[in-house]
């Protein structure tokens, strides 16, 4: 591979990634599924069913309070924010048992309905928004809410979640979860959860010269320089020269240099020879000549067209030397 130099400071690159649902409701009355992971634990706003077997009047349904308080029929405050139901189950039957004196009080505590628990998803979505979920959903149930990732717009590998009151933002990588179906990051949501889908501004090729239909086009995975072809609607009869495809990739971390890979797409079309069909990287530029001896200027013209800003070639800032 040979390197085409380039004497400059700031590189714009083309930006280009892109999935339905609805959201869950809130209420519960015995429908929602059991929350995955970990017992559920009262929250403020749960509401609570009191019951005690032979003892009707205490029956009854309560709400947590934001102290994380409910008054319970005979005995008054009791603090539940935090628990499950098996624990304040417990703290009940020792009230009843102190308080009003039933012998052996046979308490049962029901959820009747959850809080109202809501997450975000933002960024590269269909429809970024505040959801309310249910106990025991998913990062994959937000994302459906949210209409799913926008096709060639999202960077799929690197979202982010965030927790309420944290700073810290947890990678997660969406494109194992959907296309490989690895759950291994398909976390349970916490009330208060922000996920973040970001664009990709580097999963773009350019396809120009001689071809049918130049342009960007999305990068997918495991691209090859036929499917680059493809994309542009193919060959222009007469006049392409596919025995000397050139293939420009910028080298990372070094801003404004270049690989020039050559590919004679012939002979992969004629005798399958697959090395020829190069497999190709986010912000390839490839070029298909109308000659065997590449014009290096209109080269140089395009990969300034296609990698830089118009308005810093204007102002002669950007100079190419190959």
């Amino acid at each position: 591979m040979k390197v085409l130099g380039l004497c400059f400071g700031l590189a714009l690159w083309l930006a280009a990634f892109a999935c339905g649902g609805l959201p869950h409701a809130d209420r519960t009355g015995g429908q929602n599924p059991a929350p995955l992971g970990d017992e559920y634990r009262i929250q403020s706003e749960d509401v609570l069913r009191i019951l005690v077997y032979n003892e009707t009047q205490v029956n009854v349904d309560v709400p947590v309070g934001k102290d994380g308080n409910i008054v319970a029929p005979f005995v008054g405050a009791v603090h539940v924010a935090g628990k499950t139901t098996d624990e304040v189950e417990a703290i009940l039957v020792g009230l009843y048992k102190a308080k009003v004196r039933i012998r052996e009080p046979l308490v049962s505590v029901i959820i009747m309905q959850y809080r109202q628990l809501k997450a975000s998803v933002g960024g590269e979505v269909i429809r970024p928004d505040k959801y309310v979920f249910r106990p025991g959903d998913t990062i994959a149930s937000l994302l459906t809410m949210g209409g799913g990732p926008i096709p060639d717009m999202a960077d799929l590998h690197h979202a982010t979640l965030r927790h309420a009151n944290s700073s810290e933002l947890i990678p997660i990588d969406l494109y194992a979860l959907l296309d490989r179906a690895d759950t291994s990051q398909n976390y349970v949501l916490q009330d208060g959860d922000e996920l973040n889908v970001p664009e990709d501004s580097n999963m773009k090729i350019a396809v120009q010269g001689a071809v049918q239909q130049p342009g960007p086009f999305p990068y997918k995975d495991d691209m090859r320089l036929a499917d680059a072809i493809s994309l542009a609607k193919g060959e222009v009869p007469g006049k392409s020269m596919l025995s000397k495809v050139l293939i420009i990739r910028p080298i990372l971390g070094q801003p404004g240099q270049f690989y020039r890979i050559e590919a004679n797409y012939v002979k992969f079309i004629q005798s399958g020879d697959v090395a020829e069909n190069i497999t190709l990287k986010p912000g390839d530029l490839i070029y298909v000549p109308t000659t065997r001896t590449p014009d290096l200027t209109e080269i140089s013209g395009l990969i300034q067209t296609v990698f830089y800003s118009v308005e810093l070639l204007n102002s002669g800032i950007i100079k190419l030397r190959l």
